[in-house]
Order: structure tokens, then C-alpha cells, then sequence
């Protein structure tokens, strides 16, 4: 039995044939991939004790605090840890088929809330990492006392995934030069660099459209005053639901590139949902995505406003190529099939290896 400690995602009888957030999604193509390869339990990361069976595997994300790291004062402090919690006997640390599945960068941003943190990845066997190469390469050039420096020999990269099969709808004309629009999604966290985006695009002609579930405006334009007397307008949409066929339509017509300039983002997974619909992203390589076909900022604004106009006054044969190349590389290397089947076989060879080295 493979139990799978994530957001506990229940399916529905159109569940496959639907595109849901991130993380709901995770938790529904692994029980479709990995349910084929054995017996599969769905669950969640705030659970604690699932089996005494030696032979189970857990694979789950860190404990994601429930309440966003505010706990109750009536209750105290949450006491479930699940890689602890599943230990066979109380000399173990954890059951001996434990792994992490995450989103990974080298230093975890302050609004990820995880409690049991340390423990549960000193004592995980592997760390399925959903990240950019760009994070593991950076990971091993730290060379400190971190915990991320600590536990890397564990880590095993994985893109993020997407079922680029439910964006139907894509680009297959630009707006003409002039008119060209921006697009960014986001939670607008501190390592999502939304101050870098409206500084790069302070005096460039185009328009800049956002949608996010944590900022309180008003759909409609808003003016952020970004200091120096420089003020930036763009267009607020509220929250955007990618399975609204109208939204992706009015995207795809009115959207021609994502901008994303994340000073350490995983892997953003707005990235892929913009790539599948053959928008072109504008990002810095902190953003997590690496492709020939995108087109990499910096973290300096200045900069950044130059290759943003070159950006805009490309022909349109140059954005269509790269937009099919792109929708191209989504679907061959962003594939949940693929992702979960090198998971399945990462995890078959460490138990296959530790057993091995048990009997000799």
C-alpha cells in the first residue's frame, strides 16, 4: 500500500477531465500514475499514524501548518508529525519507506509554514524535489550548515507537472505590435518579485493584467506607488478559475506573454498554465523554468525595461515558433506520467537496494 499524505484530494467523476489548483492537481494525477503501479491511499500531510505495515510506502509533503502558522491558543500547538508518527517502533525515527515530495528551493521563504520541518527531512530516505535545475545545482553550491546543504545527497529532481490536455484553447495569432499585453499570476509573495515586474515596466507601452487570490482590490486598474515619485497602473482581475473556458479564451485573445520575475520560486506552476496556453514568459531564471524558447529578465529593472520593449517588437512568426515549442516542451517534459512513473521507480530501486544491502 502506498499512502500518499498530501491535501487529501477527492475525486469526482469528471475530475480527470478538469484543471484544478496546483496542489489539488498533484494529489489527483499521483493517485491516477501511482494507483496503477500499486495500491494507493490518498490522505493528508496533517495526519499522523496510517500503518504498522513495514512493507508500506509513505510519500508526503512536509507537515503544512493548517491555520498558516497561526496556532490556537485554546488548543496549543498542532502535536501531528507524520514521517515520526508512522515509525514501526519507538527506537525508529520513521518508517523506513518515508519520502518527501516538495517544492524546493535553497532558502524556504518565510510564508512557507512547516513545523516539523527539520525532522521529517533528516529522516525522509529520499527528496522528491518539484524545482527548477537551476535550485539543485544551487543547493550543492551552498556548501554551509543549512538544513537544504544538509540533506542534499537525498534530493531527486522533478519538474512540476501540468495536464496540458486540459488547456485546449492556445494561441494561434499575436496582437500586433502596439498592443501587445502582459499577463502575471500569483500569490504575490515576497519571492515572487511583483515589485521587480511593475519596476521593469514602468514607461513601457502595454498593458500589464494581474490576478491573484491574496491581493484586496477591486477588480479594475490600480496604482501602486513604487517610490523615487514613480507610480505603476495595472489591470486587476480578482481570481482567475483555468477551468473557465470563457477566462482561457480571454486570455489566449487578449494575453501574448507571462511575465514572472521570482527571486527563488520552485518551480511556478503559472509558468506552465501560461506556456500550455502558447502565451511566451517573460522570467528571470529564479522563476524556476528553463526553456531555449522563453525570454530571461534580470532582477535589474533597468535592464529588464529594455528587453521587455525588444520583447514586445518581435515579429509575430518568432512568438508563434516559439510558442509551438514551447507547448511542445510542456507537454514532453511536464507530463504527470512521467513524473510520477520516475517517483515509482526512484522509490522501487531504494527499497530494492536497502533490502539488498540488508541480506549480504
Amino acid at each position: 500500500m502506498l499512502h500518499f499524505l498530501w491535501a487529501g484530494y477527492v475525486l469526482y467523476e469528471n475530475s480527470y477531465s478538469i484543471y484544478e489548483f496546483s496542489n489539488l492537481e498533484i494529489g489527483k494525477w499521483a493517485e491516477y500514475y501511482l494507483g496503477q503501479k500499486t495500491n494507493f491511499h490518498q490522505t493528508s500531510c496533517l495526519f499522523g499514524k496510517l500503518t504498522d505495515n513495514p512493507n508500506d510506502i509513505l510519500i508526503g509533503h512536509p507537515t503544512w501548518h493548517g491555520s498558516n502558522g497561526v496556532d490556537d491558543p485554546t488548543k496549543g500547538k498542532s502535536i501531528r508529525n507524520w514521517v515520526k508518527d508512522n515509525a514501526i517502533s519507538t527506537k525508529d525515527l520513521a518508517h523506513p519507506n518515508t519520502y518527501i515530495l516538495m517544492p524546493w528551493v535553497p532558502h524556504f521563504p518565510k510564508e512557507w509554514i512547516m513545523p516539523c520541518i527539520d525532522y521529517q527531512l533528516l529522516n525522509a530516505q529520499k527528496i522528491f524535489a518539484l524545482c527548477g535545475n537551476i535550485w539543485i545545482d544551487r543547493t550543492f553550491e551552498k556548501q554551509d550548515d543549512s538544513l537544504q546543504y544538509g540533506v542534499r545527497d537525498k534530493l531527486v529532481h522533478c519538474n512540476m507537472g501540468i495536464a496540458s490536455q486540459n488547456f485546449p484553447i492556445h494561441k494561434k495569432t499575436f496582437n500586433k505590435i502596439g498592443n501587445r499585453q502582459l499577463l502575471h499570476v500569483s500569490n504575490l509573495g515576497t519571492y515572487k518579485g511583483f515589485d521587480i515586474t511593475c519596476k521593469s515596466l514602468v514607461n513601457v507601452e502595454t498593458l500589464l493584467h494581474v490576478a491573484s487570490s491574496s491581493f484586496n482590490a477591486p477588480v479594475g486598474k490600480v496604482q501602486v506607488d513604487l517610490g523615487n515619485n514613480d507610480k505603476f497602473v495595472f489591470k486587476f482581475l480578482g481570481t482567475i478559475n483555468n477551468n473557465d473556458p470563457e477566462i482561457n479564451s480571454w486570455i489566449v485573445d487578449n494575453c501574448d506573454f507571462y511575465i514572472h520575475t521570482a527571486t527563488m520560486d520552485a518551480q511556478a506552476t503559472t509558468i506552465l498554465e501560461n506556456c500550455a496556453r502558447g502565451l511566451i514568459p517573460l522570467i528571470t531564471p529564479e522563476s524556476g523554468f528553463s526553456s531555449p524558447h522563453a525570454i530571461y529578465l534580470t532582477h535589474d529593472p533597468h535592464e529588464n525595461h529594455k528587453i521587455i520593449e525588444w520583447a514586445l517588437n518581435l515579429p509575430e512568426e518568432d512568438l508563434l515558433k516559439r510558442s509551438e515549442l514551447l507547448r511542445e516542451q510542456i507537454v514532453k517534459e511536464h507530463n504527470w506520467e512521467s513524473i510520477f512513473g520516475k517517483i515509482w521507480d526512484v522509490i522501487t530501486e531504494d527499497i530494492e537496494s536497502r533490502k539488498i544491502k540488508s541480506q549480504s
